[in-house]
């Protein structure tokens, strides 16, 4: 026996699971904000940064884990796991223009606006931070972050699309995005964190400050990935980046 949703019911689903995409460019954007203020306890903590990385890759991933898990739970029938979009029944035009209006906020309003702005922002706090004597590079990191936020997006997508391709892996597509994103972390973001710690070292060197640290730091980042290998392998632990 087919069970199926009411109309209603599947209208406002289906406008949810369109929106999900939307919901997690926002998510990416509100991590770069509190990459600004993470550090100390809060960073050891868990602070606000991994939690909306986290519901980024949720929110991208979760029509393929419905698609995955929600049929295992039905065995009359299958799973009446929401369509993407907004139908055509009666509510299917609020749905519509709902739809279109908070895709046009984001993408138009947050991204194209205030995304901007935001970065501006923390470069002047960046500028404000270095003549106050403290480091402007939170505040640089964090400004990178934001405006790139819908290119990592974009790429968070494909990452997204490849995990949930097969059938095999596809209950685990959060999973493998999260993965994903540790993978650009430790190959791509970490080199360049090595060159500014370089770049800093050479600074502090000139400023007859403490440089040694900054340069360690710098090479540590710099062979992230072979020293994260040789942890995995002490464990007993294959990792195929």
């Amino acid at each position: 026996m087919t069970t199926a949703l009411p109309d209603f019911v599947s209208e406002i689903s289906g406008m949810l699971v369109s929106l999900l995409p939307v919901a997690a460019l926002g998510s990416i954007v509100l991590a770069g904000l509190r990459l600004r203020g993470e550090g100390g306890i809060n960073y050891d903590a868990g602070g606000g940064f991994f939690k909306w990385l986290f519901w980024g890759a949720l929110l991208l991933t979760l029509p393929a884990i419905f698609s995955a898990t929600v049929p295992g739970l039905f065995s009359g029938g299958p799973a009446p796991v929401p369509p993407s979009g907004a139908g055509t029944g009666t509510f299917g035009s609020v749905a519509t223009s709902l739809t279109t209006g908070i895709t046009s906020f984001v993408n138009n309003i947050l991204v194209g606006r205030i995304v901007p702005l935001m970065a501006a922002a923390l470069c002047f706090k960046a500028i404000l931070d270095s003549s106050e004597g403290h480091s402007p590079l939170p505040s640089i990191i964090s400004a990178l972050f934001v405006l790139g936020s819908q290119a990592f997006w974009t790429l968070a997508k494909t990452w997204s699309t490849s995990s949930s391709s097969t059938t095999s892996t596809v209950a685990f597509a959060s999973a493998d995005v999260l993965d994903s994103m540790f993978n650009y972390l430790a190959m791509t973001i970490s080199p360049y964190v090595a060159v500014l710690c370089f770049a800093g070292a050479a600074i502090n060197y000139q400023r007859s400050k403490p440089w040694g640290v900054v340069a360690l730091s710098g090479l540590a980042f710099l062979s992230f990935s072979g020293l994260w290998s040789l942890v995995t392998g002490w464990m007993g632990v294959t990792i195929t980046w």
